[in-house]
């Protein structure tokens, strides 16, 4: 579940994906805004379909009927996982960049995680 919401293994992009549509407005006009105007549904293709490697699907009804146990045990790696702590090959496309980025996104928009995020570490300069 984790390496899907975290898109591991997303395929890279090889050159700029454009339409002629209002797809791309009206998808991301959906999507649930932090304070700083960042959203899961925000679009990057250029080099990979979406800016913020989470799913959107995190603010679906289905993760929240998740059972009580499972929903737990995923929240908790999430956080082990943004924090740094959980750092597997797996992940290794999450720099610390962008796991700060879903970190603050996640916190606004879906309060109701109760995301705990334990700040790993940075090394001394």
């Amino acid at each position: 579940m984790l390496k899907y919401l975290l898109h591991c293994g997303e395929f890279q992009l090889t050159a700029p994906v454009s339409g002629s549509s209002n797809f791309q407005q009206e998808f991301e006009a959906r999507g649930q805004r932090d304070t700083q105007g960042r959203s899961l549904r925000d679009l990057d293709l250029t080099t990979r379909v979406f800016r913020y490697p989470c799913s959107y699907l995190i603010y679906n009804p289905a993760f929240d009927g998740l059972p009580p146990e499972v929903r737990s045990q995923i929240v908790d790696k999430l956080g082990r996982i943004l924090s740094g702590e959980m750092a597997t090959e797996q992940f290794a496309h999450l720099t610390p960049e962008i796991r700060r980025e879903l970190t603050e996104i996640l916190t606004e928009t879906k309060p109701e995680l109760g995301l705990r995020v334990a700040r790993a570490q940075s090394p001394a300069s």
